[in-house]
């Protein structure tokens, strides 16, 4: 009998279905271990001195790859919504307030000046972390839909969308939006931007940006009212 064929092809098979099995079985014990680490986290939020509130940001910066759309001076980005005074229990994120109005101007890029439009109001303001000893709470924006722009004539346009990270400063009054990576308290959600309908995509790729990219989004608001966040376990 050919041993490929025969008793060798067997043993083949059974090697490689033993084989199988522990892959089987680790993938089983690392997707337990991935459930028990995405597992819900009730947080437990006050905020104080709550009510309507106006934000403003000089600058602001979304970033796809290496290309950067900037919108920077005074009113580079406004804001208003209400953040009102509650103590809140939920699994986090747990919504805190609304974001109901949100503009930006004077935005620019490597091609060109920069049109954006906001789709969708209101966004949602979300708290998700712990509050640590410096009056600092993990936050994200959610609901982000808006579309934009480029050059003039328009070379691409594009749409972003999902959730926007950031950290509260109770002491600075100020909501400062960045990558997930450099806020002060690890996050308990992850909260990204996706970029989508790239049109033409051509063009849109020749400039570095492509349908299901993460953009980053930096700006620090400042907040009109004197809004303190506290969150526990």
């Amino acid at each position: 009998m050919d041993p490929i064929k025969g008793d060798g092809f067997m043993r083949i098979l059974k090697h490689a279905g033993s084989g199988l099995f522990v892959v089987a079985a680790s993938a089983f014990a690392i997707g337990l271990g991935a459930t028990t680490a995405l597992a819900a986290t009730t947080l437990h939020v006050t905020v104080t001195n709550g009510g309507t509130y106006t934000a403003a940001s000089t600058k602001t910066v979304l970033t796809d790859h290496s290309v950067s759309t900037t919108c920077s001076g005074t009113g580079a980005s406004t804001a208003s919504g209400t953040i009102s005074s509650a103590t809140l229990t939920g699994t986090s994120p747990v919504k805190v307030g609304t974001t109901a109005k949100l503009a930006f101007k004077n935005c620019t890029s490597p091609f060109g000046p920069v049109a954006i439009t906001v789709n969708k109001l209101p966004y949602s303001v979300k708290v998700d972390s712990v509050t640590n000893s410096s009056g600092q709470t993990d936050g994200m924006i959610t609901g982000v839909n808006n579309t934009v722009k480029v050059g003039s004539p328009v070379l691409c346009t594009f749409t972003v969308t999902g959730s926007a990270p950031g950290v509260f400063s109770n002491s600075k009054h100020t909501l400062t939006l960045e990558p997930s990576s450099k806020l002060p308290i690890k996050p308990l959600n992850t909260a990204q931007l996706t970029i989508s309908n790239a049109t033409p995509a051509t063009s849109c790729a020749a400039g570095g940006l492509h349908n299901g990219d993460h953009p980053t989004f930096t700006a620090t608001f400042t907040v009109s009212r004197a809004i303190v966040i506290k969150s526990k376990l």
